[in-house]
């Protein structure tokens, strides 16, 4: 593991995508302390430009911006978060089991097969539609459509440990499954999991965005990201901080997720870290024969 973190530590993208990660996470933390009311509306300033008063303008209700774009951290974030921890859970649970079951696995894993043949987005869409417009529904339903890859990759991890020698010599010692499950099946496939949250939370930051544009994702009390996206259209030609600045702020969220996510896969994958590897020592022979020459 120290190995691994000293990888992950050297990657210099890796750690521009911490950078990234940690300012959202201090801004949606902040946000009561370096921003106003989000609820506090004044048409007489409505579709200000960036000013002193107003660091990154007003919206087209009056509403200071800032304090939306930090509110609305906030709220991608903690539903984000909420959504992964509980797609994780189950979806550990489902992969071990289905990884382990071979009848368990084979329904499952049907089930599973039809559901990634779905969109996610359009398997949101239909859940949050039948379920209604709030909060719980749209945690439901972005966890169900993180289940199914977390699962598969899961269950994979599951199969190898499953075959291995360890496995096999407590099951001939008449180990029971459960006892197998916790000692050495469940904690080898843990590991794969960290990658997986991160393109997950990646990947839900992004949906919960989609939906509040489309206007049937978080209810209108509630700042959004997307939902100022969507109200933007209509004045995108006289007041352009409206769409710049949520946007901004939607792509240094999913880049720097998506920087640590790959920056954890490099540094737990030996393959990859072996490619690393090469392609800086032949950067190095490089320069040094031009250097020679």
């Amino acid at each position: 593991m120290s190995e691994q973190l000293r990888s992950f530590l050297r990657d210099p993208a890796a750690m521009v995508g911490v950078a990234l990660v940690a300012l959202m996470v201090a801004i949606a933390l902040a946000a009561p302390i370096i921003s106003g009311d989000p609820h506090l509306l004044d048409p007489r300033m409505r579709l200000q430009a960036p000013s002193s008063e107003h660091p990154l303008g007003t919206d087209d209700m009056g509403r200071d911006l800032w304090t939306m774009i930090a509110y609305g951290a906030q709220s991608s974030l903690a539903i984000a978060g909420a959504c992964i921890v509980l797609a994780i859970i189950i979806g550990f649970v489902i992969g071990v089991t289905a990884g382990y079951f071979k009848t368990f696995d084979a329904i499952m894993m049907r089930i599973i097969d039809g559901m990634m043949a779905f969109p996610n987005i359009i398997l949101v869409l239909s859940l949050v539609g039948v379920l209604g417009r709030g909060i719980g529904p749209l945690v439901f339903g972005l966890t169900i459509v993180l289940i199914p890859p977390i699962a598969r990759v899961v269950r994979a991890a599951a199969l190898g440990v499953k075959t291995s020698a360890s496995v096999e010599s407590a099951r001939a010692i008449g180990a029971s499954d459960g006892w197998i499950l916790a000692r050495y099946v469940a904690p080898e496939s843990a590991s794969v999991l960290i990658v997986q949250a991160t393109m997950g939370f990646a990947q839900t930051v992004l949906s919960i965005a989609a939906l509040s544009f489309l206007g049937i994702g978080l209810p209108p009390d509630v700042p959004s990201w997307g939902a100022t996206l969507s109200a933007a259209q209509q004045y995108i030609q006289v007041a352009w901080w409206i769409a710049v600045f949520p946007g901004i702020a939607i792509l240094l969220t999913v880049l720097g997720l998506i920087l640590v996510g790959d920056g954890l896969r490099d540094a737990m994958d030996p393959r990859a870290r072996r490619l690393l590897v090469l392609s800086k020592m032949k950067r190095i022979a490089a320069r040094a024969e031009k250097v020679e020459a």
